[in-house]
C-alpha cells in the first residue's frame, strides 16, 4: 500500500481544492492500493499527528468551496525560529 499525505500550510490560494482534487483522483486512478491521509491545519496537524484518512467521497464537491477542505495554519513561531537559525547559519 502506498500513503501519500497532503497538507496545505501558510495562506490560502485560488484553486487549492481544486487541486487536492485533482491530485487525489490522479492517485485514485494510477494506483490500485493507495491510502491519502490529509493533515489539518498545514504543519500544526503534522507536529500533532492531526490528520484523516481521506476518501474518494472527500474530494467530491469542493470545486465550488473558498479556501481547503484541510483548513491552513500558519505557525509564526516555528517560521521566526527558522528565520532565525537560517540568519546563524554560517
Amino acid at each position: 500500500m502506498r500513503r501519500i499525505g497532503i497538507l496545505t500550510s501558510g495562506g490560502d490560494c485560488q484553486a487549492l481544492n481544486a487541486t487536492m482534487r485533482g491530485v487525489a483522483k490522479s492517485l485514485y486512478n494510477m494506483l490500485d492500493d493507495v491510502e491519502i491521509i490529509g493533515f489539518e491545519d498545514g504543519y500544526k496537524g503534522l507536529m500533532y499527528a492531526d490528520y484523516q484518512i481521506m476518501k474518494p467521497a472527500d474530494f467530491s464537491g469542493i470545486l465550488t468551496q473558498g479556501g481547503t477542505i484541510l483548513a491552513s495554519h500558519l505557525n509564526r513561531c516555528a517560521f521566526r525560529m527558522r528565520m532565525a537559525w537560517i540568519r546563524l547559519k554560517p
